[in-house]
Order: structure tokens, then sequence, then C-alpha cells
């Protein structure tokens, strides 16, 4: 096990641990239950090693950040259980989404419970910046919010372009990672300029980690993928790779594509027809470059920290986001 690895899974210890002891509250059962069911599910903990290892690559001390490295994993979760709601998807994780398992105004309750615990302990720490902190902590969410309306809006539009696409993904998914960066470097007491460019690594690692769940979500093992393979285009998402092949596809590629996207159900067999058009079209060629196009970028932020372990277990982080399957 090399050292990245041998940190990276004491931090995720760590979290878990803390995660599991701020939910031992028992009643009500309906909004404890569904809460405790969702953060046992086996996430990655992505967001929260992000703000662990911000922090400690300016050379701050993981106990400085571990209760914004909390609320940012209860905050990623209520966006998971709301987002499977409006999405009315089945599978999380390999297991139920907590609508099925319970029902829709569970999942919207225990969901809202996540938000307000996720502000209990971002505060429940003293700092000389925590108003400003808490700021960023809520234009994020609302960003977030924001992404999720576009995203919702784009499936009943005809046409979305490319750039449209991008401010929604900015806002879905980047913004958030970048906060994470960001308040590592902040609760790390990492200058102005180190926090920017940490701030710059997670909105670019955050836009590559949305391309490339847009991409798994058709090449993926869905054994792996822990939910429906195919799942966005039995949904019709705009997706970067659906826009790319209607706008850059042959009169064909379009024309069938258009027939499938109009069928009243697009059944999982004929995710596989659409996977062959995108590959006609060039889609996931195109798809691929512009996720190594982000995670390069977010490599020449991360690279204007100085040279540190703390820096260098960033780099292996945004490695194995790069080498990930699912």
């Amino acid at each position: 096990m090399s050292q990245f690895e041998k940190r990276t899974t004491e931090l995720k210890k760590l979290v878990n641990q803390q995660l599991a002891g701020m939910l031992t509250k028992k009643l009500p059962i309906t909004l404890y239950d569904p809460m405790r069911y969702v953060l046992q599910g086996g996430g990655k903990r992505l967001r929260p090693l992000l703000v662990l290892l911000a922090c400690e690559a300016v050379g701050g001390k993981v106990e400085s950040c571990l209760p914004a490295a909390l609320a940012v994993e209860f905050l990623h979760n209520f966006t998971l259980i709301h987002d499977d709601v409006m999405d009315q998807d089945e599978i999380r994780r390999g297991r139920l989404t907590v609508h099925k398992k319970w029902d829709v105004s569970i999942a919207i309750l225990s969901g809202d419970g996540l938000v307000a615990l996720s502000y209990r302990v971002l505060l429940s720490k003293s700092h000389p910046r925590i108003a400003e902190i808490g700021t960023l902590f809520s234009n994020t969410l609302l960003e977030i919010c924001e992404g999720q309306a576009l995203d919702k809006e784009f499936e009943t539009r005809k046409e979305v372009a490319v750039n449209e696409y991008f401010v929604m993904i900015q806002k879905k998914t980047a913004a958030l990672m970048a906060l994470c960066a960001q308040i590592g470097g902040i609760l790390g007491n990492g200058t102005d300029a180190e926090t920017e460019a940490l701030r710059s690594f997670g909105f670019h690692l955050g836009v590559a980690f949305q391309l490339q769940d847009d991409l798994l979500d058709i090449v993926a093992d869905e054994k792996l993928l822990g939910k429906t393979w195919g799942s966005d285009i039995m949904r019709r998402k705009k997706t970067f790779l659906l826009i790319h092949a209607l706008q850059q596809g042959d009169a064909t590629t379009k024309s069938q594509l258009q027939a499938i996207l109009q069928k009243e159900v697009i059944a999982q067999s004929q995710v596989e027809e659409v996977k062959k058009l995108f590959q006609v079209a060039g889609t996931i060629e195109a798809t691929q470059q512009h996720i190594n196009r982000h995670f390069d970028l977010a490599r020449q932020y991360l690279h204007r920290l100085p040279s540190s372990q703390g820096r260098q277990f960033l780099d292996r982080f945004l490695d194995s986001l790069v080498k990930r399957q699912y």
C-alpha cells in the first residue's frame, strides 16, 4: 500500500466514524433511519477527502477542517436523495433509493435533515473566517439547486447548447468540488493565492468528474456502476454526449437518435443502439478529450502550490479520479 493509499484509508475511516457518531439519534425513525441508510451506503467519500487533503496541502491539520469535511458529505448525500426522487431512480450504490425503500415524503424530509446537519456541524467549530465559510457554503448550495433546476429543464427542451450544458454542470457538480478544495485551503490557513488555486483545482476536477459520469453511464460495467446502465439515455438527459451527437453527427445519425428519443419509453436494449451512434458521431472520443482537458487544467492549478507531500497526495487523488471505472 502506497503512502497515499494509507493516508486516504485513514482519513476515510475517520470520516466514517465521525459520520456514524453524529447519527445516533433514533426517533423519529422515519427521519433518522433513512439518513443512516444513505450514509452507510458505501459512498467513496471523495468530497470530504478533498477537504482534508486540501487542508494538509497548505500545511493545515485535519482537526481544523474535519467538521467542514463532514458538512460537505452531509450536503452531498442530501443532493443524492433529492436527485433520485426527481429522476425517479430506483437504484443508488447498488441498493434501493430512499424513496423506493420508504416513500417520497420520507426521502424529502431525510434530505432536508441532512442539510440541517451539514450546517450544524459546519458551524460547530469556531474559526476567524467562519462567517465567510458559511456564506461560501450557502452560495454553493444555491448553485447546486440552480444546476439541478437547469438539468431538469433541459430534459423537456428539444435543443440545448453545449455552453448551456457546461453552465449546468459547473453549478450542479463543479461548484461543490471547488468549495471542498477552497474551504480546505481556508481552514488550513493557506494564503489567498493557494486557496484560489485550490478552488480552481476543485472546479476543473468537478467538471471532468461530471463529464466522466456522463460517459460512464453508457460505457461502464453495470455491476460496478451501482445504478441502472444507460439511465441518462432512458431519461433523455441532455448530457454532453447527447448534445454533441445531435449537433455533430451526420444526418443519418441524427435521424436515428431522434427516432429513439421520440419513443414513449426508451428500453435498455435501445441504449446499446445509442452507444453505437455516439461512436459513429465521434462523441465518445470528444467527451474523453474534454475530460482530459479539465483534468489537465486541474493539475496545472494544483501545481501552483509549493511542492510538498500534501500536494503530492492531491496529485494522486486526481490520478485516482482519472482512472476510475465507476
